[in-house]
């Protein structure tokens, strides 16, 4: 029993130090807002207004880092959520609680999903549904220091659309598309000379039978091994990425009507057709002026409330010590 007795006291002794280490490193200030002092534990406990969860590293010094981290976007997080909720108390247009459970209910009805599913899907994405409130509330906010101070402010010309357009140009350009033809015949790498020979004898004749002047199509029914074969060997526009890595070169240097030499890959053996080419051309502006305006917007928006927070931010006691 001594000896039970005695274990025990050293392992207190050991494990309150611990503790009582990790109690003041969640106890030292991450900042002052406005007189009110918060500590990495207040932090911790504002991170699923955010949706945010405590980082894990692959060591101790990883670890260290990631937190460093973490706390200190949730700092930032906290310095605007103040910021905006005393922006809007100052001009009278706070969002209300029942704003934000009105909405709520709207997200669940259009999802047709009952409270425990909510909450459940809520806690998946690091929320808890308290937080979730307040991250909604928060996001209301911003929307609606946005719609007051910043968007009506924006009112681009012409010009300007356009020099956003020309700007990002690669933004309203079409994937380039090439639409193939196809005559596969199979030859695996481990195939018997007899076969490699067969297939091989396959594909010299649909290559004759085209030098012959035979559509391509005609061939790709006889003697293709693809499903396309049914299709005449049609396989339709394909962006590059979708093309076989192997195939990709080849294809990139046929002019449309060409046909390729015999390609061999690890599938088989290939001949293939460019039946047309499209797109790697701008969209006239005319016809994507609507999105122009949208990414415009969108870019402006974000720029303008950057540079609002800040300007507000200056207006506001805040001390961060991350």
């Amino acid at each position: 029993m001594r000896k039970i007795v005695f274990v025990s006291a050293i392992l207190v002794l050991l494990l309150f130090p611990a503790v009582n280490f990790q109690a003041r490193v969640l106890e030292r200030v991450a900042g002052v807002i406005e007189g009110k002092v918060y500590t990495l534990n207040d932090l911790e406990e504002a991170a699923s207004r955010f949706g945010l969860r405590r980082p894990k590293g692959e060591n101790p010094l990883d670890e260290m880092v990631k937190l460093e981290r973490f706390y200190k976007e949730v700092m930032d997080r906290i310095v605007e959520e103040k910021v905006l909720e005393r922006t809007l108390q100052r001009i009278g247009k706070d969002v209300k609680d029942e704003e934000v459970q009105k909405w709520i209910e709207g997200l669940k009805k259009k999802h047709k999903v009952s409270d425990k599913t909510f909450v459940r899907e809520l806690h998946a994405q690091g929320f808890t549904l308290e937080g979730y409130r307040a991250y909604i509330k928060n996001q209301m906010r911003k929307a609606r220091v946005i719609d007051f101070f910043i968007r009506p402010k924006i009112s681009p010309d012409e010009e300007a659309l356009l020099s956003y357009y020309r700007a990002h140009i690669d933004r309203y350009t079409l994937a380039p598309k090439v639409r193939l033809s196809h005559i596969f015949i199979s030859l695996p790498p481990d195939a018997d000379s007899k076969e490699r020979e067969m297939a091989e004898g396959k594909i010299e004749k649909a290559l004759e039978a085209l030098r012959m002047g035979r559509p391509f199509s005609e061939v790709a029914t006889l003697y293709s091994e693809d499903p396309s074969a049914k299709y005449g060997g049609d396989l339709g526009y394909l962006e590059e990425k979708e093309i076989d890595e192997s195939l990709r070169e080849i294809i990139r240097n046929l002019e449309v009507g060409e046909v390729s030499p015999i390609v061999r890959t690890s599938r088989g053996l290939h001949l293939l057709m460019v039946t047309d080419r499209r797109g790697g051309k701008p969209l006239p502006f005319e016809k994507v002026r609507s999105k122009v305006m949208e990414g415009y917007y969108k870019e402006e928006i974000s720029k303008r409330y950057a540079e609002w927070l800040k300007k507000a931010k200056e207006k506001l006691d805040i001390e961060v010590r991350l």
